[in-house]
């Protein structure tokens, strides 16, 4: 499996961290539970933590966009986690159009990622450093 989802014990916020391709298996694991997750809080807020990425089996394009379509407005922020430069350039691109906060972070601020997903105006009222 190459998606681990995690939900937050307390807080509105979702983790799914990607190790390599992406398979129709992993998209029916994560996509009900987030689906539910959703149903249960209304809005959610995301960390999308790639530490590797060796693509998607087409098979799951139409249920990502389904899923998109459907959801979107339910998810306000998505904290992207990942050294791979293009995830970052891509994330930063989708920002600009798409109506989610969006931030990249590398990986050695997973942490300073989930503490903007789990309080995002908490973050965003701190001083840059």
């Amino acid at each position: 499996m190459a998606c681990i989802y995690t939900e937050h014990d307390t807080a509105p916020v979702v983790e799914v961290r990607v190790l390599g391709r992406v398979t129709q298996h992993d998209v029916d694991e994560v996509l009900p539970k987030l689906e539910a997750f959703i149903a249960k809080h209304g809005e959610i807020r995301m960390v999308e933590v790639v530490d590797e990425f060796e693509g998607f089996d087409v098979s799951t394009m139409l249920d990502g966009l389904k899923f998109d379509y459907q959801h979107l407005r339910n998810i306000t922020h998505v904290a992207v986690v990942s050294d791979i430069g293009w995830i970052g350039v891509l994330t930063r691109a989708a920002s600009m159009v798409m109506p989610i906060s969006l931030r990249v972070f590398p990986k050695d601020e997973l942490e300073v990622a989930r503490a903007w997903a789990l309080n995002p105006d908490e973050a965003a009222a701190k001083p840059a450093a």
